[in-house]
């Protein structure tokens, strides 16, 4: 069986604010620049660029829309629900997260429709779909404290090539040594690894929004040359930044929260493991 999903691309004015709604199709969305809280029930996520969304058909969810505008790609599927998709009953219903495999597969999902609008014969979205009702790797081990969630807010709004542990470390008043344990143990990865995270965020963002040549990209993420640049994006997200800034790009911003279609493309419905 397969699911007839659609691909748009949306762009959000800055500083825009969506009460409590909700949509008539599943959607798996990706933000491209920009941020939005978004809140279901009383808990609220906060997604920077490259986080990747699911939100069933019918779930009930309110936005706030960053100043300077938002811009995502999204697939909808009428009707469904992420576990109708994969036959997985204890799918998210709803879930913002940065995972770079879900991240790949999304973009190769999106980069398969063809010039009449379909997606490409030996691609599905089996590997998306498996991303999504993965349980992430880095689940924090109970809560962590409220020093270190307003260190790595601070750490995504704050970011520069030139940020390392200790810097971070002094914003907390922390040992170093000590910082890396707590992020070690409350987010199950290494300070550096959250640093790397940002610094490919912070490149996807310039490649989206910006006509620098790489070069210019690659300097000014911190990256050595503009090689280490392109590995870098090549491994992490499947493409090399030019490829990847000809499929992100987004078109003007048109004066309105509504998303404009780009295709309708197909996309087998097979059962995710």
């Amino acid at each position: 069986m397969s699911t007839v999903l659609t691909l748009t691309r949306a762009h959000y004015e800055g500083a825009l604010v969506q009460p409590p709604h909700a949509h008539d199709a599943l959607q798996i969305s990706m933000l491209l620049t920009g941020r939005v809280e978004e809140t279901v029930g009383g808990t609220t996520h906060d997604a920077a660029p490259l986080h990747v969304a699911v939100k069933d058909a019918g779930l009930e969810h309110a936005n706030r829309w960053a100043e300077g505008g938002t811009t995502l790609l999204r697939l909808e599927a009428p009707g469904k629900s992420l576990a109708s998709l994969t036959g997985h009953p204890t799918a998210p219903t709803w879930r913002w997260r940065f995972d770079p495999t879900a991240i790949r597969a999304f973009l190769r999902l999106a980069a398969s429709v063809n010039a009449e609008g379909v997606i490409d014969g030996d691609t599905d979205g089996s590997d998306l779909l498996a991303a999504l009702v993965a349980e992430p790797r880095d689940t924090p081990s109970g809560t962590p404290p409220r020093w270190l969630t307003d260190l790595i807010e601070r750490l995504v709004a704050e970011w520069t090539p030139r940020l390392d542990t200790g810097v971070i470390a002094t914003w907390a008043h922390v040992h170093p040594v000590y910082l890396a344990r707590c992020v070690r143990r409350w987010y199950g990865v290494s300070v550096g690894d959250l640093l790397r995270r940002e610094r490919l965020r912070h490149t996807v963002q310039r490649l989206a929004n910006s006509r620098e040549r790489i070069a210019m990209v690659a300097h000014a993420s911190g990256f050595a040359d503009e090689a280490h640049c392109t590995r870098t994006v090549r491994d992490a997200l499947g493409s090399p930044p030019a490829a990847l800034r000809r499929q992100l790009r987004a078109p003007a911003p048109a004066h309105s929260a509504m998303p404009k279609s780009v295709a309708p493309i197909q996309v087998s419905g097979r059962t995710a493991c």
